[in-house]
This record gives C-alpha cells, structure tokens and sequence, in this order.
C-alpha cells in the first residue's frame, strides 16, 4: 500500500491520502511477525501490563513505524525538480489514543513529517500545551495544503508548525 500511495504522489494523482494501517476494533491479527500469537491487535491492546502481551503490542508498534520510515525513505529519494517528495507533502503518523490498555487520549505521540512546500519548519521536537486538541494540528496541515477553513472539530486554533 505504501508504493501505491507513494506513486499516487510523485505522479501528482494526489497529493492528498488517508490510510488507516489497522481500525484496533477490527480484530486484525499479526501473527505474521516474529513473537505475536493469533490474539487480535484490540486483545493485545488491552495487555493490562502482562509482560508478553506488552512485548507483542511493542512489536506490532514497531512494525507500523517501520512502514512510515519505508515510506519516509522512498519520499527522500525522489526529486521534483530540486527538491525531494517529501520536502513537498505532509505526513501525520499517530494514533487517538495514546495507549491502549488506558484509552488515554491526551498526550498523544505523533509524528509530522516532511515539508509542506516549506511551511513546517523541519529537524525539531514540537510539545503543544497540554490538552491542545489534536484538531488544531489538523488545521494547521488543512490550511498548510491551501483549505482555509477557521475551524475543524474542536479545534481552537491552528497549531503554529513554521
């Protein structure tokens, strides 16, 4: 899926795409990596600090960041004229919940890369004040891709991401 994403935006199909790597309530399993059992993703969320369970979310989780650093490193390589693809798009990588097992939805971990045509300053660690909603990064990248919408869900204003 990624290549096919990939090449939806170097060929200029798109240059917008949403993919949902796995809906946590749909019982997929992952069994097709090294330490993870039959047990669904949403079970294996729910670990409950059982240390097998907890070393099996880790490796689904580091099986998904694997997918975006694929992507990430095919973007680099492709030049548009100067500069590369992902110097080009946005990508938001992240989850609504910051773990499973809590259903905590505050502090989430997400990362935002590449440029936006220059309008997210790169390289840096961002951390917006506490309970920002995430709507407000969201936008941020609607207005970064030329939408200028005032409000999105219950944001309170754009994130600063230059």
């Amino acid at each position: 899926m990624m290549d096919i994403m990939l090449l939806a935006f170097w060929t200029d199909t798109t240059r917008i795409c949403t993919f949902m790597m796995g809906d946590a309530q749909s019982g997929q399993v992952f069994d097709f990596l090294d330490g993870v059992g039959k047990s669904s993703f949403h079970g294996i969320s729910h670990h409950r600090e059982d240390r097998k369970k907890r070393d099996e979310y880790e490796k689904i989780g580091t099986w998904h960041v694997e997918q975006l650093a694929y992507l990430v490193d095919k973007m680099k390589k492709l030049d548009e004229g100067g500069s590369s693809l992902l110097d080009n798009v946005q990508i938001l990588f992240g989850s609504s919940l910051k773990d499973g097992n809590s259903h905590d939805p505050h502090d989430l971990p997400l990362v935002l890369g590449g440029g936006a045509q220059g309008k997210i300053k790169t390289g840096r660690r961002l951390r917006a004040k506490k309970d920002t909603p995430m709507c407000n990064l969201l936008l941020q990248m609607m207005h970064n891709a030329g939408a200028d919408h005032k409000r999105l869900g219950d944001s309170t204003g754009a994130l600063a991401l230059a």
